[in-house]
């Protein structure tokens, strides 16, 4: 890969941001479960899977195993998809200060050649 594609795709700030509680959520669609029968399963309160599907509480390391045992999914994805959605909003709120701190290395590069 040459260098200005790998710096292009550094320079990028995600447009939009998921949660992974918006996947969780699609997953109980796709399978037909309820949030309630997803609560019993993990044992949490419905008040906590619910601040996780909208977006409000994070999804923990326990959370991820509760999930990986109950629905199958790995719980490496799960905090994959947390640790993007922490990166991903970060790159947003501070997408401006980033770009000014590259222009800023960008041109003192160019003088210096």
């Amino acid at each position: 890969m040459n260098k200005r594609i790998r710096k292009f795709a550094n320079e990028l700030v995600p447009g939009n941001v998921f949660h992974p509680g918006e996947h969780l959520k699609d997953e109980l669609t796709a399978r037909g479960m309820s949030q309630q029968e997803l609560v019993d399963a993990l044992q949490i309160s419905k008040s906590e899977l619910s601040l996780i599907i909208n977006g409000h509480r994070n999804i923990t390391p326990m959370i991820a195993v509760k999930l990986e045992t109950t629905l199958g999914i790995n719980a490496e994805l799960w905090m994959k998809l947390q640790s993007k959605y922490d990166i991903d909003l970060v790159k947003k709120k501070y997408q401006n200060q980033f770009q000014k701190s590259l222009q800023s290395v960008v041109k003192k590069t160019i003088a210096t050649k």
